[in-house]
């Protein structure tokens, strides 16, 4: 990497795995270098290694060089809740275009033409910390965190079918990443597409990678006869659909909750235009946990005014004294969470002359006692 990485302000720790298992890029683990020393993961590909790196047997003549690329830009665009978080980008070929705090789309295109013509160096994206799918699976998590998991992914794919106007493409266990607090994040951009009534298909780009890229399990019937105009008019989740309902059965180890496998069956027909759009399936039952319930409390805190917060905060503190909060979850979510309301509190002139520290001391009991 040379001096050139030294334009992110980040260090690069431990490997954590082959690249193999990560679409071709290195996972590393990593730490801010300002005084915070703010944890971080680190995906780094060498472009002389994708360039001569078949995507699979099968295609010799692919190599990982242009997906790699695809993703590295889509990763610095698309921003989400249940995306993962990009801190920061580099092309060590085209150190001028870094990026920091996700920020910098015109770098992004800039680093786009520069890194096709060059080979030499390396692509780099800072992120939260995470880990593989599969490597969280392995850990056991129980039914309520399946679930809540599966409604990450459910709820980031919609962002993407529906705010976006996006296909994924590449759904399979290698397109998704885990937070330290369970939250599971949309990744692996490689195949990103349009597809709509504006457009005859997707694009040449997904045309021509997509068989490399995606495992033929979750390719759908009509992706796998490449009949490209059915795609465009039945609706921009279809194939996303289809390799979802591929997902889940892999998701629950082939044991999927029966009251989720007539929503599974759906997902997988091959009829693409019976195949349902994602956001009814989070209706199904199997979502409704107490689990569910406060993960989507800590979401709301971030966007309630400042007395409600402070109400949200003493109910949460009495759950935690409970032992109704799973550690990782106070730790790595309810903890930034707190100091980030905090300040906000603290910042607001109206609340000033309130005793704060009695009306928060309750979440602060938790992390002291």
């Amino acid at each position: 990497m040379g001096n050139s990485a030294s334009a992110l302000p980040y260090s690069i720790d431990n490997q954590v795995g082959a690249p193999h298992d990560h679409n071709g890029w290195a996972l590393h683990n990593g730490k801010s270098t300002d005084s915070a020393k703010r944890e971080v993961s680190l995906f780094i590909a060498k472009k002389p290694d994708l360039v001569k790196q078949p995507m699979s047997p099968r295609f010799p003549q692919l190599t990982r060089l242009v997906p790699a690329l695809h993703h590295y830009n889509n990763s610095r665009k698309l921003r989400h809740p249940h995306i993962l978080k990009v801190y920061a980008t580099l092309d060590t070929d085209n150190p001028t275009a870094a990026t920091t705090d996700g920020g910098g789309m015109p770098a992004a295109e800039s680093a786009s033409s520069n890194s096709a013509a060059k080979t030499t160096g390396d692509l780099i994206i800072v992120t939260e910390p995470c880990i593989s799918l599969n490597q969280w699976l392995l850990s056991n998590p129980t039914p309520e965190q399946l679930a809540w998991g599966l409604e990450c992914l459910v709820r980031g794919l919609w962002f993407m079918h529906n705010d976006a106007k996006l296909v994924h493409g590449n759904l399979s266990p290698t397109s998704f990443y885990v937070t330290r607090s369970g939250d599971v994040k949309l990744w692996n951009f490689s195949l990103v597409t349009p597809v709509g009534p504006n457009h005859l298909g997707p694009t040449p780009h997904f045309q021509e990678w997509e068989m490399a890229c995606t495992p033929d399990a979750y390719r759908s019937p009509e992706r796998v006869e490449r009949r490209w105009n059915h795609i465009s008019n039945a609706g921009i989740h279809a194939m996303d659909s289809y390799g979802l309902g591929i997902l889940i059965d892999h998701w629950f180890n082939g044991k999927i909750p029966q009251r989720l496998q007539k929503a599974v069956q759906r997902l997988q027909t091959p009829n693409i235009k019976m195949r349902p759009r994602l956001q009814p399936l989070l209706k199904c039952p199997v979502f409704d946990t107490p689990y569910q319930k406060l993960q989507l409390q800590l979401e709301e805190i971030v966007i309630q005014p400042v007395e409600q917060k402070i109400r949200m905060w003493q109910d949460l503190g009495t759950s935690m004294q409970m032992g109704k909060v799973p550690s990782d979850v106070a730790l790595h979510k309810i903890l930034p969470l707190l100091q980030s309301s905090i300040s906000t509190i603290c910042c607001n002139e109206s609340m000033l002359s309130q005793d704060m520290y009695r009306r928060e001391g309750m979440g602060f009991c938790m992390f002291t006692s």
